[in-house]
């Protein structure tokens, strides 16, 4: 049987007390970025820098002597590492991170190698041993949610945020958040989310569906010709307005198969919902059905429909499984907290390179005695924002919206109105996809290369 996770509360030597570490999610603007802003904003000792999987493999590509500005690398996206740590191996150490398994292994087995391992629950700590990682590397460190930022609603500002969606007080509303970019295999269940909201609205004529996130138009296109009122925002672009979507919400539904946190299931339970869930990572850990939260079976649809009904009557046993929701999140996985488990992960990496490596990087010496290393410029740093904003635009253009991508790539050229970049994403992004391709091969001829 699998080892538990590495206690993050053991008293391991400290080793450093200032480290430089580069943190690198899928996008700083999704679940990964969060994560990562978290774990500098919680952890004084370090100096972090976050930089994306692509801005990286772009800065970096230019840049032969860019890492020797860290001394750690924390790949916080399981799919970026996957170039790196071959490059990285002999030169930093790396914290690879296994948040869950749903599609081919062998796009997240490079994961392996990494100094340390962090997972976000024991579910994934024993999968990630079973599939061969070494147990000492393995460091558990739940996601946690910011509880000063996800707050119970007063009634007024309850109002007035479903004022603003068009959603009447009267209305019962479920929530489901999430991008569908991150549903292979339709690991979140959405088959089973259909079928539930259809059952309840034949119990609950006044339901409403709240969906964020990208790339739901035919999920949104299928329940409304059911005839269920669903308002779907795509993207919430101010973070601090996305409390209020919670906030407007009577429950938050996770129909997953598979999950790493899910961090949604952490914010929904900050903002005391109602919350039913199937039995997917940290639910696992943190909700006590019919304490906290209500744990329903895998697939069964049914289920959620009988329990929201249930308790869409039964005003004060919502609120009050609410309330103890908000408590087991204040006790157990407030960031604040959380965040600062991340400290063993590192000091596991540290020790792991040092003793497989005997050469390059052993001598490094952390604080304020080794400020002579090099840093990133300013001019790269305005770089590395300028290609966050523009490559976030590519994705959003991708998922179909396009007045917003236009808008934030005009933004990055107001800022930057020297810089080539801006107009070559706009015109990449504009013109039709088969004359790009024409543009792009006469630059190959001219250069000589067929």
């Amino acid at each position: 049987m699998p080892q538990p996770a590495l206690d993050v509360e053991s008293n391991a030597e400290r080793t450093f007390s200032t480290l430089r570490v580069l943190l690198v999610p899928d996008s700083i603007h999704w679940i990964t970025g969060t994560i990562a802003r978290s774990i500098v904003a919680y952890n004084e000792w370090i100096e972090g820098t976050i930089i994306s999987g692509h801005v990286l493999d772009i800065v970096a590509g230019d840049n032969p002597h860019f890492f020797d500005a860290f001394d750690l690398v924390h790949f916080v996206c399981p799919y970026a590492s996957r170039k790196w740590l071959p490059v990285l191996g002999d030169l930093l150490p790396c914290v690879t991170s296994h948040h869950h398994v749903s599609d081919d292994w062998e796009l997240q087995r490079h994961n392996l190698a990494g100094d340390a391992i962090i997972v976000g629950s024991q579910q994934w700590a024993n999968d990630v041993a079973e599939r061969g990682a070494s147990p000492e590397r393995i460091v558990c460190v739940p996601y946690g949610v910011d509880a000063s930022r996800f707050l119970p609603p007063s009634s007024d500002e309850r109002h007035a945020t479903r004022q603003a969606l068009g959603i009447s007080d009267k209305s019962v509303v479920v929530g489901f958040f999430a991008k569908k970019s991150s549903n292979e295999q339709d690991r979140k269940g959405t088959d089973v989310f259909a079928s539930a909201v259809q059952q309840l609205h034949r119990m609950l004529p006044s339901l409403v569906i709240l969906i964020i996130g990208p790339g739901w138009d035919e999920l949104l296109d299928h329940l409304s010709n059911a005839g269920i009122n669903c308002i779907w925002r795509p993207f919430v672009r101010d973070a601090a307005d996305m409390p209020k979507m919670y906030q407007a919400l009577d429950f938050y539904w996770v129909t997953a198969r598979v999950e790493g946190g899910p961090v949604t299931l952490l914010e929904a339970m900050s903002t005391a919902l109602c919350c039913i869930t199937t039995p997917v990572g940290l639910a696992r850990e943190i909700v006590e059905s019919g304490a906290n939260g209500v744990i329903v079976p895998l697939n069964d649809a049914n289920a959620f429909a009988v329990q929201t009904a249930h308790f869409a009557l039964a005003t004060k046993e919502r609120t009050a499984l609410g309330a103890a929701a908000r408590d087991t999140i204040l006790q157990t996985m407030d960031v604040p907290v959380t965040a600062r488990k991340v400290r063993i992960a590192y000091e596991v990496a540290l020790a792991h390179f040092r003793g497989r490596n005997s050469t390059p990087h052993e001598h490094r010496e952390y604080g304020e005695h080794a400020r002579h290393r090099a840093v990133l410029s300013p001019s790269l740093l305005a770089r590395v924002s300028m290609l966050e904003q523009l490559t976030w635009a590519e994705a959003l253009m991708l998922q179909g919206q396009r007045p917003l991508a236009f808008r934030l790539i005009f933004e990055s050229w107001g800022k930057y109105p020297f810089s080539t970049l801006p107009p070559r994403f706009l015109l990449r992004n504009a013109l039709p996809e088969r004359l790009v391709r024409a543009i792009v091969r006469v630059k190959l001829g001219v250069a000589g290369v067929r």
